[in-house]
């Protein structure tokens, strides 16, 4: 339904992801539930795959190629992610998620 070559545009895509990538990937959306409103333990799978990839100094447009989503979803979720954490910035965010690894 995709036409070929969006098909061998998405394959290549999945096939270049890590086992641990590729797992993160069929496993967002189905995060426990009930979470926190604020706090690292509030953040979602994907929210903890984009600060991931933030801290290995990616950018929106290349985490979003990673993660199979738009550009913009990746700033909504540095958004979700800044306001439960009390960042206001990459930088503290970097920062803050070096204490936490």
């Amino acid at each position: 339904a995709m036409g070929e070559n969006d098909f061998d545009t998405a394959w290549a895509e999945g096939s270049a992801l890590s086992t641990q990538e590729a797992i993160g990937y069929a496993k967002r959306g189905r995060g426990e539930r009930k979470r926190p409103s604020s706090g690292w333990a509030s953040l979602t799978p994907a929210e903890r795959d984009v600060v991931r990839l933030v801290s290995e100094g990616l950018g929106n447009k290349d985490i979003a190629t990673r993660l199979f989503v738009s550009p913009r979803t990746v700033q909504t979720h540095l958004t979700h992610v800044y306001s439960k954490l009390g960042l206001t910035s990459r930088v503290q965010l970097v920062q803050e998620a070096a204490r936490h690894t």
